[in-house]
Parts: structure tokens; C-alpha cells; sequence
């Protein structure tokens, strides 16, 4: 089985705890069909999709280079949002404030990718934590994105630090598992 990989900001035990008890209170009240294992939260740099052994060598020198040129920096979790129709979302996710500094270390990050000779997506980069997946109630969700915070979210702070290069195992719950792993300068 071929296995997909991407590179993403690893996200701290103690938020991931956080978020889990987001999900599980929004869980009593709205069905979705997958809900993301705690251990796999992470705001995703760059998909690569499939890859082979030589091109993740080739990415991890250049992200050797370029990531510890990067100061850590700190984000907060502070909104949820959904993609796909409002009615019945395809995601269910939660997102950081606007951060210069990721910004810049995704753009680092993608050039680092399209260099080890990986396609990367068009579309504008768009931070967020996947919780959900695929709203499965048989009516349409009632609340908007922002009485969802109200009700069930709380703000976030925690320090980026380090990133990692994941490879997906479908099969597996948790199903990312740490490739390599890349410290921000301190």
C-alpha cells in the first residue's frame, strides 16, 4: 500500500488534550461520520502525497537548512470553521490567529518541497486543525461557525517549535506516524 506523507507543525500534547474536550462536547450534540484522533490534530505545511524513500531524504536536507533559521513563535487556536456546504460540512475544523511567522515558515517549507521535486497544491495556504469529518445529521446544522466557539471553544495558546514530516497509515488508529521531526530556532 502506498503511503501518503506531509510536513505539519506538531502540536503539543496538552492542546491536543484541549481539543479532544472540544470534540467531545460538540460530539453530545452533533454527529459527524469521523472524528480525528486526538494524536493526529496538526495544522498540515504541505501535502505531498506519495513519495519514495530517496525524495523524503532529499526534503529532509533541505528542511535540515532552512527550518532552524525559523524562531519559534506562538499561535492561538481562537475560531472553528467548516468546509464544504454550511449545511452538511465535509471538515470540521478549528484555526489559529493570523501568524506572519507561519506564513513564512509554510512559504519556506513548500519551496523546500517543490526543491526535493514535489507538486504541491495551488490553492492559498489555509492553517487549520481537521476535528471532524463528513456532518452525517439528518438536519442541517443550526449554528454558524462563530455560536459554535461561543459554546464549545475556548482559546488556545501554545509555542510552535518543531515540525515533522508525517507518513499516513490508513489502517492504523492513531494513523500518522513521525517521519522526521525539525526544531525551530529557540
Amino acid at each position: 500500500m502506498k503511503r501518503h506523507h506531509f510536513v505539519a507543525v506538531e502540536l503539543p500534547g496538552e492542546v491536543k488534550t484541549k481539543l479532544a474536550g472540544f470534540c467531545s462536547n460538540i460530539k453530545k450534540e452533533h454527529n459527524f461520520k469521523t472524528w480525528v484522533h486526538p494524536e493526529d490534530f496538526h495544522i498540515t505545511l504541505a501535502f505531498l502525497g506519495t513519495a519514495s524513500g530517496e525524495q523524503i531524504n532529499k526534503l529532509s536536507t533541505f528542511l535540515k537548512e532552512v527550518v532552524p533559521k525559523h524562531p519559534s513563535f506562538i499561535l492561538n487556536v481562537d475560531h472553528f470553521g467548516f468546509f464544504g456546504n454550511k449545511q452538511h460540512p465535509r471538515i470540521f475544523w478549528t484555526g489559529v490567529e493570523e501568524q506572519s511567522s507561519l506564513y513564512r515558515l509554510q512559504n519556506e517549507v513548500a519551496n523546500a518541497c517543490k526543491q526535493a521535486g514535489f507538486t504541491l497544491e495551488k490553492r492559498p495556504y489555509a492553517p487549520h486543525i481537521t476535528l471532524a469529518r463528513k456532518h452525517i445529521e439528518s438536519e442541517s446544522l443550526s449554528m454558524n461557525h462563530e455560536d459554535w466557539w461561543k459554546q464549545y471553544g475556548q482559546e488556545v495558546q501554545f509555542k510552535a517549535d518543531h515540525i515533522v514530516i508525517y507518513e499516513t497509515h490508513l489502517e492504523r488508529v492513531p494513523k500518522y506516524q513521525t517521519i522526521e521531526s525539525f526544531s525551530l530556532r529557540n
